[in-house]
């Protein structure tokens, strides 16, 4: 008995078989490499820019680069989580000592929806009351302020990651390129195609981010300085909350705004709450469906729908970073279709006839 290629075979199964093993070696890392990637395509003209003015030293052009990005992009990033950590401590134990919070914020908001003639009929006495309303409250604030200290507590995990993110970050601002030839070299696929499915990856990962980022921090801002205006409490947390669900299509920041608004009117603060519900209308709204648009342009390509359960998804399955990697990955997804409808054109059409 003969089994034919049987080298071949062998080959393909000691491949994959270590392909495997080193997969399970990467697997700690494999989110600090992703966000590697991802800002080596952001900052790729500033790693550009760095070589022409050190005279192509690629290793100082990318230490500058990894300078740049941790000046601009994570120690903000640090400095906010920090004043909302304190800003949700001094909250919640402010709540805490304030015997009479509940008496003076929330059973006249409750009597002034009772009021209202319709609602009298949904016996709001048994759905809405102080004592829900204070366990909710305190289950969601206890719930918060577990998730920061378990951030704390990992403040270890988080400096390794970070070592690794900066560490391939600035390998990939050098041999980014050679990397990507390299791969494209060991790809069965036709070079048109290679390129397509980078070019989608480059395109897909810049317009997420200025989708999201850049009109999710305006948002937020804004948002924040609404509400300090407005003499809400805790403005700078309620401004990184906005900024978060910003991130989600279809719902975004008029989640938080609308609400407060809303509630601010319901408890007698007209002024407050007209002012909150007609800047968050106006200007809020105009950033989310005239600048993110703009900013996007026409690089995503995909329907509205594919978006928003690309990024929930992507956040569900990969955390904070799977934003991007969600609608990344459904955008190669789709670009492989097409692919497929190309190569299989004469064979498709005869199934189908």
């Amino acid at each position: 008995m003969q089994i034919k290629n049987y080298n071949v075979y062998f080959f393909i199964l000691v491949l994959t078989g270590i392909s495997l093993l080193v997969f399970l070696i990467l697997k700690p890392f494999l989110s600090s490499i992703l966000v590697a990637a991802i800002l080596a395509i952001t900052f790729h003209r500033s790693y550009k820019f760095f070589l022409k003015w050190t005279k192509n030293s690629s290793s100082l052009s990318s230490f500058l680069t990894c300078i740049m990005i941790l000046i601009i992009i994570i120690l903000p990033v640090v400095v906010v989580f920090n004043l909302l950590v304190n800003e949700t401590s001094y909250l919640y134990q402010e709540i805490s000592r304030d015997e009479n919070f509940y008496q003076r914020n929330v059973n006249h908001a409750i009597d002034s929806v009772a009021s209202i003639p319709i609602m009298q009929s949904f016996d709001l006495d048994n759905v809405i009351n102080e004592w829900k309303i204070s366990q909710s409250a305190q289950k969601i604030s206890q719930g918060f302020i577990f998730v920061i200290q378990k951030a704390y507590q990992n403040i270890i995990s988080f400096a390794i990651w970070m070592f690794v993110m900066l560490f391939s970050l600035y390998y990939f601002f050098i041999e980014g390129s050679d990397i990507l030839r390299r791969v494209m070299y060991l790809s069965p696929l036709r070079d048109e195609h290679e390129k397509k499915l980078s070019e989608k990856f480059v395109s897909m990962t810049k317009a997420t981010l200025k989708g999201t980022v850049v009109v999710g921090t305006i948002q937020g801002v804004l948002g924040g300085i609404m509400f300090a205006i407005a003499g809400v409490p805790s403005f700078i947390m309620w401004g990184v909350i906005m900024i978060i669900f910003s991130i989600i299509p279809a719902i975004g920041s008029g989640i938080i705004w609308a609400p407060a608004g809303i509630i601010m009117l319901i408890s007698g603060k007209v002024w407050q709450g007209v002012f909150i519900l007609s800047f968050g209308g106006i200007f809020i709204s105009f950033i989310d469906n005239i600048l993110r648009p703009k900013l996007v342009g026409g690089d995503t390509e995909m329907h509205p729908l594919l978006v928003f359960f690309a990024t929930l998804g992507g956040l569900i399955a990969f955390g904070i970073i799977g934003f991007v990697i969600g609608p990344v990955i459904m955008a190669l997804f789709l670009t492989l279709w097409d692919i497929y409808g190309v190569e299989f054109k004469s064979q498709l059409k005869k199934f189908n006839k």
